[in-house]
């Protein structure tokens, strides 16, 4: 599908092939793939997170305000940004599991909440004056490839290993495939969505660092358009929105399709209201496919690319 739209905007936008424009598609696939995977590790568990952005326009912000306002240095900034990530999730996995109610509620609440403390603190101003080495990696590159694309990749590499092989993303997968035979198996409910909601957490955080990075700025509405987008790659990647199935390399494979195309809507002067219909429209066409599993496209990724997906059922579908 990637391929199909490159040729078809190659030939409209000459400079859609240019090796500029190729690093600027992976680097906007880069962020995307983040702003995924924070989603899969709620829709695992058959949850969903309506605050992933929020989570990373808050953590951008408060990341942003150490160094720019106190002076504290890159690594200690950055792992306390992740850790408040972490933090916002495991709140959200905590007022789920005690309350009862479900995510989609909870985390309706909750980033709202984290969205107008963004906005409080900054008093919706950019923090900018960013440290060179950080804004270096945002726009940096690694021979060919945007630099950012490695974060992408080793959290790829990691949630491919947690689903496949670690017990605890087996536990997650367990609950979202058949709940009550997970409980039934002595498996901890409160633990499960704890870990699912953490880790989504922290990397909607790890995604709202990215983004400052690329924009050299923490901006407290970096991550208000993530919410169409965190649905949009697991569901064209073949994640399950009823949780048990997800598939890894399909958030990647995803989010390079949404970047490709949305690089190229905006080469063709298509104004950027109609870049985020087409991405309602291909959540549409994707979950209607879906509707018959073994015809959709989600399922035909998970088939192709086994030894990154994972299932209920075994370490592969």
């Amino acid at each position: 599908m990637a391929a199909v739209a490159s040729a078809g905007f190659a030939l409209v936008n000459a400079q859609f092939a240019t090796s500029f424009n190729l690093y600027v598609i992976l680097s906007s696939a880069a962020l995307l793939s983040l702003i995924g995977f924070s989603q899969l590790t709620v829709l695992a568990v058959g949850e969903f997170s309506l605050a992933v952005g929020s989570i990373g326009s808050l953590v951008g912000v408060a990341t942003g305000y150490l160094l720019v306002t106190r002076s504290v240095p890159l690594a200690p900034a950055i792992g306390f940004g992740l850790g408040l990530g972490l933090l916002c999730g495991v709140t959200n996995g905590a007022l789920v599991a005690v309350s009862g109610v479900g995510g989609f509620v909870v985390t309706l609440a909750t980033g709202g909440a984290f969205a107008g403390i963004a906005l409080a603190v900054t008093e919706t101003v950019p923090y900018t004056g960013l440290p060179n080495l950080l804004n270096d990696f945002g726009t940096g590159r690694l021979g060919p490839l945007p630099a950012v694309l490695a974060v992408s990749l080793g959290v790829a590499l990691w949630l491919g290993v947690l689903y496949g092989w670690r017990r605890t993303g087996r536990t997650m997968l367990a609950f979202g495939g058949n709940p009550e035979a997970a409980r039934l198996s002595g498996l901890s409910r409160r633990t499960t969505l704890l870990w699912a909601h953490g880790l989504s957490g922290l990397l909607a955080g790890a995604a709202g660092i990215v983004a400052m990075a690329q924009l050299h700025e923490a901006n407290p509405n970096a991550g208000s358009g993530w919410l169409l987008q965190s649905f949009t790659i697991p569901i064209v990647g073949g994640t399950l929105l009823t949780g048990g199935e997800v598939s890894v390399v399909g958030i990647l494979v995803a989010s390079l399709i949404l970047a490709t195309i949305s690089d190229g809507l905006i080469l063709v002067n298509v104004d950027a209201i109609c870049v985020t219909l087409v991405q309602g429209v291909l959540v549409f066409v994707v979950v209607s496919l879906g509707r018959s599993r073994e015809g959709s496209f989600g399922r035909w990724l998970r088939n192709a690319l086994p030894f990154m997906s994972a299932s209920a059922m075994g370490s592969q579908p």
